[in-house]
């Protein structure tokens, strides 16, 4: 038998070889240039557990960071719009105070509270990323109805039936102007008080949930990561500036409208303190993710660090090995040329 050393034979050995070369020299090439090993499973044997690790935890803190950014977005957004909302507070429990002894006041003081209701409303729906900052987990939900609206929203439905409950008529009505102190004291320490409960707050004002976000900023810190519409502070801002915007202030009394107006006060302290609270404590978050940004950004390069010493490659050794296999691509040409020369007629 002759087919172990015909010149076919040879011939095709000779191909097959250099096809083997060329797999080889391609993945060279690549390692020469991106100076990671081409496979690393092959190349570090045992060692591929210790690469797959490191790159798992590699993603997990990369994943964690990338999530941060959305995070300290959303605690951004909603510091600056708390921060708003104590502001116009301030503004107009200013104005509250100077508009205690001045009947012509009546009116700028009713629409000042009109415009800071308006405000709240709109600081409240503030959203970031495409979602609700103060909706709680109910992110894709607008947290807080507008109070004016067409039809009445279910929050000025509620406060007329409970004006008309307590007094017999209307806000719009004439008598308002005989309301005393003590009955709209009472009306507003009761009635008017519960309208802003819990309870009542969510089913007439809020979408937003009790639950905050909780997010995990690192691979061991799982907190709260917002505020949310329904919190106390918040509560107490709409019920100072309803009272003064559809009470009908403008016709009351001067005791009685004074006593409203010691009312939103006393409400607006108390807000104001919550509010603190709540900036405070998203502060606090901030800070905490942007101290688990620093140490894992730490992390992360010390376990780039070690992938790159298990997977980068030597570019001089990766550099010989290249122009080592060229040369023998081209040793296995230039044999292949002479193999196919090769004639029995030669010999005859």
């Amino acid at each position: 038998m002759t087919y172990f050393v015909s010149t076919k034979t040879v011939s095709e050995a000779s191909r097959f070889s250099l096809m083997s070369l060329q797999t080889r020299l391609a993945d060279g090439q690549k390692e020469l240039t991106t100076g990671r090993l081409i496979d690393v499973g092959e190349s570090l044997g045992y060692e591929t557990g210790k690469t797959v690790s490191l790159r798992q935890e590699f993603e997990r803190l990369t994943q964690i960071t990338e999530t941060n950014v959305l995070v300290a977005t959303r605690l951004a957004a909603s510091q600056a719009a708390i921060k708003q909302m104590a502001g116009n507070a301030q503004s107009f429990l200013d104005s509250l105070t100077g508009a205690r002894e001045s009947a012509s006041a009546k009116a700028t003081v009713a629409a000042a509270a009109k415009a800071g209701l308006a405000a709240l409303t709109d600081m409240l729906n503030t959203t970031a990323g495409g979602e609700y900052v103060f909706a709680g987990i109910n992110t894709d939900m607008k947290p807080v109805a507008e109070y004016v609206a067409s039809p009445a929203s279910a929050a000025s439905t509620s406060v007329a039936a409970a004006f008309l409950a307590e007094f017999g008529f209307a806000q719009s009505d004439p008598a308002v102007s005989n309301i005393s102190s003590a009955d709209m004291e009472a009306f507003l320490g009761g009635g008017f008080d519960g309208l802003f409960g819990a309870a009542s707050w969510s089913a007439d004002w809020s979408s937003a949930s009790d639950s905050n976000i909780r997010s995990r900023i690192s691979t061991y810190e799982l907190i709260d990561t917002s505020a949310n519409a329904n919190e106390q502070a918040f509560r107490d801002l709409a019920q100072a500036y309803t009272m003064v915007a559809d009470l009908n202030v403008e016709t009351l009394n001067q005791n009685t409208y004074e006593a409203v107006l010691n009312a939103a006060s006393k409400i607006l302290g108390k807000a104001a303190q919550g509010i603190g609270d709540i900036q405070s404590r998203l502060g606090i978050a901030q800070q905490r993710v942007s101290n688990a940004d620093e140490r894992m950004a730490l992390q992360v390069n010390i376990l780039t660090e070690h992938i790159n010493g298990l997977e980068t490659v030597d570019p001089y050794e990766a550099s010989t090995k290249v122009s080592a296999l060229i040369t023998q691509i081209e040793t296995a040409y230039a044999l292949t040329a002479r193999v196919q020369r090769l004639s029995l007629l030669n010999y005859l």
